[in-house]
């Protein structure tokens, strides 16, 4: 019995052990983004390494970091700055004022003063290094400044003591005082997303309905960071795509062309030394980009109701250190946790500084030890394609950006190594041209008179003459003369049922190579993400769906064609789609991103064509007007989304009927078992 109870005690101990260790574990878990922009699972980034709770704090809202790595605290509730020595784990000093309330922001200017926001007390505050107030910033009497909300709650210092507040309430952007305090206007602000619903509001109401509506604000900023070379920053809540900026000196978003992917709910950022910037979540989050605004990886967690370290309640900041440790702040629980870099981790920033620096040779040589870590590092692959650019090994270069789907780039390189080739062959082949041109000239009356294609031409003739592969063949024809093709195909004389079944198999082979043949640059959907069932099904459903509705609409407007007429005059109007497809195929394997308007002319030309095609040969096989025609079209149309819209809702109501009568019958069955 003793023994029962030992192993019993021991396996309770080994239980919690283990889910003590995958918490812990949990905390500092890595995640990226693949080559198909989904969040991966990968090596750790950091690790949580020191957790303070023993500096009094309570509700800590902001922190910065200087360069002897003592770390300024806005101990908001104590209504006090503390500095603390992250070297020696001591608080250096206490800065505090009788007239400072809540500070909520703290930056350090050039010289080491400190300035304080206090959205309470609606001052900036300015200390010199021992703590001594030298000014304060009160609210601007500029005339401009109207009557603005001057409650600082962030606050920024360029080295010319320029400020770049956050105000509470303040949608206008960021608020920019010179060195003096003089309202200097707003330095940036975020654009009014509209809904959809608004995008109608304006397209339709009146002036007077717009007046009643409610104002459309933008999205407010909640942070504003200077990095040591005066480059502006800014967070902003309610956006996945672009809650992290980077301004210019005139305030304009430089990562505006692209998706700084995050939470929508980033209350903080900082940058180290390497540009590396550091973007804090509310929720417990913490996402890396580098100094252009790529995604590199993010960790943490958001179940903060465990004491554990890495997981937190609420960020309010995040610094970084000398050393590349992060000192994240919970304002909830008032602790400060540190993290520290794996190597997985170093080795990624120090390759993109050495690409940086022009050092291409060795970031090649650190991305190929993180891929030593992570063989499909997406990032990995773009900084050893980047600097493979750089050198002009172009064929290289593509190699990695095709593994890390970086069709742009793959793109760029593409056009070098085509220009390469082009400048190396054209010679040769405007030579060829000219020399077969020349010996066509030379050898035309011998070619007539001995007719040395003769053989192939008559093996030609003969497989055209067969039936089946006449009436295939014969779709080209609607090409040159479609309204006698048409008419043709009506009365029987050319085309075939038999044949428009082979052409509808035909095209729907020519789409499947479409959709997963095309070179890599405009190859979007990768093989195994294709749904074939739902593509075949969708593919024949539409096509039937619409000659059925055409042939109902006809029934009651005196059409004269048939549902066969209908199912051949469809499948013989394909023919410009399915060349252009071709077309685009080969194309997509020679073209870059810069010449993609000429797949867009060939690919609307077709449908424009093909549609012309259908429009004449409902006019044809009905007998209609150009009205009854183009009434017959938009009725088929409308029958069309009908018909879809009442498959619809049978599919939903047959689910919930199906899942009622399967619950039924479980608990039916609980019943009687139990």
């Amino acid at each position: 019995m003793k023994k029962v109870i030992k192993l019993g005690f021991l396996f309770i101990l080994l239980t919690l052990s283990i889910s003590s260790i995958s918490a812990t574990s949990a905390t500092s878990r890595t995640r990226t983004l693949n080559a198909k922009y989904e969040i991966v699972w990968t090596q750790d980034a950091y690790l949580p390494k020191r957790t303070l709770t023993n500096l009094g704090l309570s509700s800590p809202q902001d922190s910065v970091m200087d360069e002897n790595d003592h770390l300024f605290i806005a101990d908001r509730d104590n209504a006090r700055i503390v500095q603390y020595d992250t070297k020696s784990d001591t608080i250096v000093q206490i800065i505090k004022h009788p007239d400072m309330r809540t500070p909520t922001g703290v930056t350090l200017a050039a010289d080491g003063d400190v300035y304080v926001a206090d959205p309470t007390a609606a001052v900036v505050f300015r200390f010199n290094r021992n703590g001594e107030l030298l000014e304060f910033f009160d609210r601007p009497t500029t005339a401009s400044f109207a009557d603005t909300t001057y409650k600082p709650f962030k606050v920024a210092v360029d080295n010319r003591r320029n400020m770049y507040i956050v105000s509470e309430g303040v949608y206008n952007g960021v608020i920019q005082l010179s060195n003096s305090g003089e309202f200097l206007g707003y330095f940036t602000s975020n654009r009014v997303n509209l809904t959809f619903t608004q995008i109608l509001q304006d397209i339709f109401f009146t002036e007077a309905q717009k007046a009643l509506l409610l104002g459309r604000v933008p999205t407010t900023f909640t942070n504003v960071y200077l990095d040591s070379k005066g480059i502006v920053y800014t967070t902003t809540m309610g956006t996945n795509m672009h809650g992290v900026k980077k301004h210019n000196t005139a305030g304009q978003n430089m990562f505006a062309n692209q998706y700084t992917w995050g939470p929508n709910d980033l209350i903080d950022l900082t940058t180290d030394n390497k540009g590396i910037i550091y973007a804090a979540s509310k929720q417990g989050l913490i996402f890396v980009y580098t100094n252009d605004g790529q995604y590199i990886f993010s960790f943490g967690s958001a179940y903060g109701n465990y004491d554990i370290a890495g997981l937190f309640s609420s960020i309010s900041s995040i610094s970084v250190d000398s050393q590349g440790q992060l000192w994240v702040l919970d304002s909830e629980k008032s602790f400060i946790q540190s993290f520290e870099p794996t190597e997985y981790a170093t080795q990624i920033y120090s390759a993109i500084d050495l690409f940086n620096q022009g050092e291409y040779e060795g970031a090649t040589v650190l991305w190929d030890g993180v891929l030593r870590l992570n063989q499909m590092s997406v990032l990995a692959h773009n900084g050893i394609g980047m600097n493979y650019m750089y050198t002009q090994q172009y064929e290289e270069a593509m190699f990695h950006f095709e593994i890390a789907g970086n069709r742009f780039y793959y793109s760029q390189a593409f056009w070098e190594v085509r220009n390469i080739w082009l400048q190396s062959n054209l010679g040769n082949i405007l030579f060829g041209l000219i020399g077969i041109t020349l010996f066509m000239a030379v050898t035309k009356k011998w070619r007539r008179k001995h007719d040395v294609l003769k053989p192939v031409k008559q093996f030609l003739h003969k497989v055209a003459s067969i039936k089946i592969v006449s009436d295939v063949l014969f779709m080209f024809a609607f090409l040159r003369h479609p309204i006698d093709s048409f008419y043709d195909l009506k009365t029987g004389q050319k085309g075939s049922t038999k044949g428009a079944l082979i052409i509808f198999a035909l095209f729907f082979s020519i789409f499947l190579w479409y959709l997963l043949g095309k070179g890599f640059i405009y190859q979007l959907v990768a093989i195994e993400d294709i749904d074939l069932q739902s593509i075949v099904v969708g593919f024949f459903s539409i096509f039937f769906l619409a000659i059925l509705c055409n042939f109902l609409v006809s029934s009651i407007n005196d059409g004269e064609g048939s549902f066969l007429q209908l199912v051949k005059m469809v499948a013989y109007s394909l023919a410009p789609i399915m060349i252009a497809y071709v077309m685009i195929i080969g194309l997509s394997y020679v073209l870059t991103y810069n010449e993609t308007f000429l797949l867009q002319i060939v690919g609307q030309g077709a449908f424009i064509w093909t549609g012309l095609n259908l429009y004449l040969g409902i006019q044809e096989v009905h007998n209609y007007t150009v009205r009854e025609s183009l009434r017959s079209i938009v009725l088929t149309i409308v029958f069309m989304l009908v018909i879809a819209l009442v498959l619809l809702i049978v599919i939903i109501m047959t689910e919930q009927v199906y899942m009622f009568f399967e619950a039924i019958f479980k608990e039916v069955i609980r019943n009687v078992f139990n």
